[in-house]
C-alpha cells in the first residue's frame, strides 16, 4: 500500500474519517477491520487518539501490476479525541487531527401569531415564507443565546 492518506472531520460528536491508498497490484486487499472507541478493542488506559485499524493482504492468482485508488470512510462516535490514529497490520502509519465542523445556523421568527415562536435551522436549508429570518448564521449556541436574550411577551 503506498501513499497512506486521511482527513477526520467531527460533528455533531461523531468523526468521519475519511482513508485513501494506491494499492499496489490488483490481488492487494485491503479493509478496515476495527475502531476505537465503538470497536471491539477495549483499552485499560485510554491511548488519546481515536483509532482506525486496516488489514491488509494478498489474494491468490495471476496480479497486475497497476497502482489502483482505494478509498472508504469509517464514523467513530467520539467527542473528547483531537487525534485519528490510523493502524495497518497493526502498526502504526499515521497520524492526523480531527477537524471540528463549523455548521452554521439561522434564528427564524414566525409570522404569525403568536409571534414569539422561533427556530434554529441549518444555515441555506429551505424556511417556509411564514418565517422570516432574525439572526444568523451563527454558531447553535449563539443561535440558542440570542433566542434566550429576547425579551419575553407579557
Amino acid at each position: 500500500m503506498n501513499n497512506l492518506h486521511a482527513v477526520a472531520n467531527r460533528h455533531h460528536g461523531r468523526i468521519t474519517v475519511f482513508v485513501g491508498a494506491e494499492l499496489v497490484t490488483t490481488c492487494d486487499s485491503v479493509e478496515i477491520i476495527d475502531k476505537y472507541p465503538g470497536g471491539h478493542r477495549q483499552y485499560v488506559v485510554d491511548p488519546g487518539a481515536a483509532q482506525v485499524f486496516i488489514a491488509e493482504k494478498q489474494l491468490p492468482g495471476p496480479c497486475g501490476e497497476i497502482l489502483f485508488p482505494w478509498n472508504t470512510q469509517v464514523d467513530i462516535f467520539d467527542k473528547v479525541h483531537d487525534k485519528v490514529e490510523i493502524f495497518v497490520n497493526e502498526q502504526k502509519r499515521l497520524t492526523i487531527p480531527v477537524h471540528e465542523s463549523n455548521q452554521q445556523y439561522d434564528v427564524y421568527q414566525v409570522l404569525i401569531e403568536p409571534l414569539d415562536k422561533y427556530l434554529i435551522i441549518p444555515e441555506g436549508q429551505i424556511v417556509p415564507m411564514i418565517y422570516r429570518k432574525v439572526f444568523g448564521p451563527a454558531s447553535y449556541e449563539a443561535c440558542v443565546k440570542y433566542i434566550k436574550g429576547l425579551p419575553k411577551a407579557a
